[in-house]
């Protein structure tokens, strides 16, 4: 029998995500311009929206976990940004196609990370789906 070896993932914004968002984004800014409201309320709800788009895409690329590891024993930690090591809980994971999103708790806070093949390895994230979808619901 071949054991199982831990996974680890550095965590970094994924650009397919970044440019989906940034679309959304340019495509919400530009939709009060079509309406029938005076222009000045037109531009200032443009300007808002693009300017709260701006801010979560912002938070969205500079996530609070820098690295994940799962480990064999099936426990999850993740690094966070100040450096600190916590174990953490999976609340839940999501396959789609190629790409895994994961939602995870710690004592203190807790987070989400996007894994896509443009920021991950295609190997552990290969292992990664055949972990989760082999892997006893809580």
């Amino acid at each position: 029998m071949i054991s199982a070896r831990g996974t680890g993932f550095d965590v970094r914004p994924s650009a397919t995500l970044s440019r989906f968002g940034a679309g959304v984004v340019a495509l919400a800014t530009i939709a009060p311009l079509f309406t029938d409201l005076p222009w000045t309320i037109r531009w200032a709800l443009a300007l808002g929206i693009a300017w709260c788009g701006y801010r979560r895409l912002v938070a969205f690329r500079r996530s609070a976990i820098v690295s994940l590891r799962w480990t064999p024993d099936d426990v999850w930690f993740v690094r966070l940004r100040g450096g600190a090591e916590r174990p953490a809980d999976l609340e839940d994971a999501r396959i789609f196609g190629t790409s895994v999103f994961l939602r995870l708790r710690w004592r203190d806070g807790g987070g989400e990370v996007a894994l896509l093949p443009d920021n991950a390895r295609a190997d552990d994230l290969r292992l990664l789906r055949a972990r989760l979808s082999t892997r006893q619901a809580p």
